[in-house]
């Protein structure tokens, strides 16, 4: 993999917020892009394959197997981990996650984790680093089907004509985007759309309506489920075929990793990991529920004394339990950090956009960087 400087378009920023792409500000960047290999991306179409493949039978043992251990593991009641098992068992439909690679310095992609139940950064992915593609690289190609699967994954979880509401945080501009980009996929399958804030859903003996009184049968939700578990127990029992399942609950935190690693210490994707400090090692440090690179540091444990290597970024999810995972060195492009999210669609691999930043863990102000196949 390549990081190549270039010139960024004249008018790149009225060709993005052209596309719906108004929330960028300095997280858009065209001043570089990332050229990979084909080897390089059919390493990570296998790999992002077999980690969902792994995911998915880590899942069922929690599910089926430990219900006890998923309990304690991710501090949810009996409701709802009984919940969990009946949508799992109901296999109830995925849209699409996405997880995050790094190549290791044998150019293995390591899984950091699973953003399984709210990623983000998906029109950016989708479809402004293809338009840049077109306007710069017109005869190069890049590894992006993620538009054409989500369109076909709408059209595999519900009959054309069917009413769709899409909920989330309408005071957040990137929340806004992403919930617009998506109901424009729906659309584009055939389905009917309506667009509203999570906190307008109104619970009436287990039914949710929307503003206007409409009974929300379908919901996608651009909102956590273990905040929907602490916030609304009740509306988590509601009668709402939900996008994303519940069961992806099982898979959204990096509690899992850990069982993960029980289950498949011999694969070359997965990073060792666990739920209490190591003895001896370097390591990552991560709230079991987390995002966007929240209260994340990477410690050097020597006979159980630990020495700071990255400090702790700031966040509000250091209440809670932590996990250890292996530290992977990675690979620094003049003197950036890259991170590549592959995004698994309909449960099949559909393409990457990659992140950048000027430390070792990403976050929420990483810049996008676009890529092309060279």
């Amino acid at each position: 993999m390549k990081r190549i400087m270039t010139t960024p378009r004249a008018d790149y920023r009225d060709a993005i917020e052209a596309l719906g792409f108004d929330y960028h500000m300095d997280y858009w960047k065209e001043d570089a892009y990332y050229e990979l290999s084909e080897t390089e991306v059919e390493k990570l179409e296998t790999a992002t394959t077999e980690a969902y493949r792994m995911y998915c039978e880590t899942a069922d043992y929690l599910i089926e197997q430990q219900p006890d251990k998923l309990e304690r593991m991710l501090d949810l009641t009996p409701e709802i981990v009984e919940l969990i098992r009946n949508s799992w068992e109901a296999d109830e439909l995925s849209l699409y996650g996405r997880f995050d690679f790094m190549f290791d310095k044998q150019g293995t992609p390591r899984i950091l984790e699973f953003n399984a139940d709210t990623p983000t950064s998906l029109l950016e992915a989708a479809v402004i680093q293809w338009q840049w593609k077109e306007a710069c690289f017109p005869k190069a190609d890049q590894y992006n089907g993620i538009h054409e699967g989500l369109v076909q994954s709408w059209e595999d979880m519900f009959e054309k004509g069917s009413i769709l509401h899409l909920a989330g945080a309408l005071d957040n501009a990137e929340d806004v985007g992403n919930l617009q980009y998506l109901a424009s996929t729906a659309r584009e399958a055939g389905l009917s759309t309506r667009v509203i804030d999570i906190n307008a859903l109104n619970l009436q003996d287990g039914v949710f309506y929307d503003p206007s009184g409409e009974k929300v049968e379908r919901c996608f939700k651009l909102y956590p489920w273990e905040w929907m578990v602490d916030e609304s127990p009740d509306g988590c029992m509601a009668d709402v075929q939900w996008v994303e399942p519940v069961w992806k609950l099982v898979m959204s935190n990096k509690a899992i990793l850990t069982t993960l690693f029980e289950l498949f210490p011999d694969s070359p994707y997965v990073l060792p990991a666990f739920l209490s400090r190591p003895q001896n090692g370097v390591y990552c440090k991560k709230p079991v529920y987390a995002r966007e690179g929240h209260n994340v540091s990477v410690l050097d444990i020597r006979n159980w004394e630990e020495w700071v290597l990255v400090p702790e970024t700031e966040g509000d999810y250091n209440r809670g339990a932590y996990i250890y995972q292996q530290y992977v060195e990675p690979t620094v492009y003049d003197g950036r950090y890259p991170i590549i999210g592959s995004w698994i669609i309909g449960g099949e691999a559909g393409g990457i956009g990659i992140r950048e930043n000027c430390t070792e863990i990403t976050d929420n102000l990483s810049a996008f960087v676009p890529h092309i196949i060279g």
